[in-house]
Order: structure tokens, then sequence, then C-alpha cells
């Protein structure tokens, strides 16, 4: 890659809205990636102002959503590393003890670092299923990979926690030395789809379905959809929604409102390029 292509890379916005004379929100954003080494270093400062105060007025959680809005679809397939972005608590009744599970894995040093996609066979579609996903549109089966900071106390604890309470194995040893992470777990089915949450209505993205029963997810995670768009090339920013109502069993052909999913936060997938600038940010 040349030095112009990479600069590019790192700092060109990937979204269906590109005048900022047609979009103040566009324009605002622009603004504040003005004098900002990367795109990655501008998301970053976006969670700063959110970790003092991620009440739904602050103006960088507005910023997101309208980087969600407007990111453009995408078919994942290998390794991507993960940082998360941020987490709120929803509308949801049950919100205090979901969000308390889920925030055992952002600590200071979270032990997230990504996720992992394998195209799914008719085999393990009809296995995970009971083959309402036929592999049309591409799907891919996923999982979340986990790593381990020796320094960090809230690292290992979440680490333990999660493997205690997802069931994470550990990862084969190649992939270890490759990628840095220790442990894998929490499968997910992926595929391009329209979003379930209301605010995106008919919006394509990349859905990451843990619902499925079949996959043995417990609790919260087995309400959970992500959503994912790409903002930049290799960049790509992810939304997580829990249902509302976790009363109804999971079904495929349900229309989504009726589970009444609920934004919980946002986060990363990148690159090896942008893992690798992300370790400057």
């Amino acid at each position: 890659m040349t030095s112009r292509a990479s600069a590019r890379k790192f700092t060109e916005l990937r979204l269906d809205e590109r005048d900022p004379g047609q979009s103040p929100e566009l324009a605002a954003i622009l603004k504040d990636l003005e004098g900002q080494p990367s795109i990655l270093h501008l998301l970053r400062s976006y969670q700063k102002a959110l970790e003092r105060d991620a009440s739904p007025g602050n103006p960088a959680l507005a910023k997101f959503a309208w980087l969600f809005r407007h990111g453009q679809p995408i078919d994942l397939s290998g390794h991507y590393y993960g940082i998360t972005l941020m987490l709120k608590l929803g509308n949801n009744p049950f919100g205090s003890i979901l969000n308390l599970l889920w925030g055992q894995t952002v600590g200071p040093v979270s032990p997230w670092a990504g996720k992992s996609f394998t195209p799914a066979t008719k085999v393990m579609l009809t296995r995970y299923t009971g083959g309402a996903e036929t592999g049309k549109p591409p799907t891919f089966r996923g999982i979340n990979c986990f790593a381990r900071v020796a320094r960090s106390l809230w690292n290992t604890a979440g680490v333990e926690f999660m493997t205690f309470w997802v069931g994470l194995k550990d990862a084969p040893l190649s992939e270890q030395r490759r990628y840095g992470y220790e442990r894998k777990g929490g499968f997910f089915i992926a595929r391009a789809a329209e979003s379930v949450d209301p605010e995106n209505a008919g919006k394509k993205v990349l859905q990451l379905n843990y619902r499925w029963p079949a996959l043995g997810n417990p609790p919260p995670l087995s309400y959970l959809i992500d959503e994912m768009v790409e903002i930049a090339e290799g960049l790509y920013l992810g939304q997580l929604l829990f249902a509302g109502d976790i009363l109804k069993p999971y079904e495929a052909d349900r229309p989504s409102s009726d589970y009444a999913y609920d934004n919980w936060g946002y986060f990363l997938l990148m690159d090896g390029a942008w893992h690798r600038k992300g370790r400057i940010v």
C-alpha cells in the first residue's frame, strides 16, 4: 500500500452521505476529524467523552448513531480485532442486571479481543437453525475471541468470568500465536439482513445473531443481535441490540418489532492494519 493510499485508509470515511453541505451531522464529524491522526483517534475521543457522561443527550452518542446509520453494508470472513467503544443502560426493565453482566467484559483492560467468521456449511446451518438459514445470502458462523493481559487483575478476572459464564474454550495455539487471543466462545450466525433496530428500520447491515437456541448461548447473549456496517476501509462499526421482551421465545420469522430490540452500545471491528494503528491510540 502506498503512503497516500495508507493515509486515505486511516482518514477517509466510507458513508452513504458524503456531502457535508447537505448534512450538518457529517460537517460536525469532519470538523472533529480535523487535526486527528486517524478516524480511530476520533472515535477514541468520542469514547472518552462518553466515559464521563453516556446520557442520551451527549453529542458523541448522537455521532456514533449517525455514523452507524450512514455506514456501508458489508460481508466479513476471517478474523477481525475488536474494541468496545461504549455501553449504555437500555430501556429494558432488567437493564441493570444485563448491564452488570455484560459490563464484566469492558473494564479498563477489556478481555474481548474481536470476532472470527467462518463460512457456514449446510450441515452447520441445519444444526444451528434447523434449516431456517439456507446459506443465501452468504452466511457465516462466528465466535468471539478473548485475550489475557497478565498485568491487569481486572482483565484476568474478566476472562475467568467469561469462561464461567459463556463457557470459553482455549483457542488453538496457531491462532493464539497469530492473533494474540487465548480463548473463544459465544457463537453467532452472521449474514446480510435488514436492521432490527427501530431507529434504523430497513437499513442493510451485517447481522450477527446469537439468538438461535442451538448455539447454546446463555442469557443475556441469547437475547442479543449485533449489527455491523463499514465506516472506513477495513474499519467496521457495530451496535449491540438486546431484546426488550425476553419472555417471547425466539422465532426467526416473527417480526423483529415483537421483541422490542434496544441499542445498548457500540463496538469496532478492524483489520490488521487498523489493529496496528490502534496500538498507538
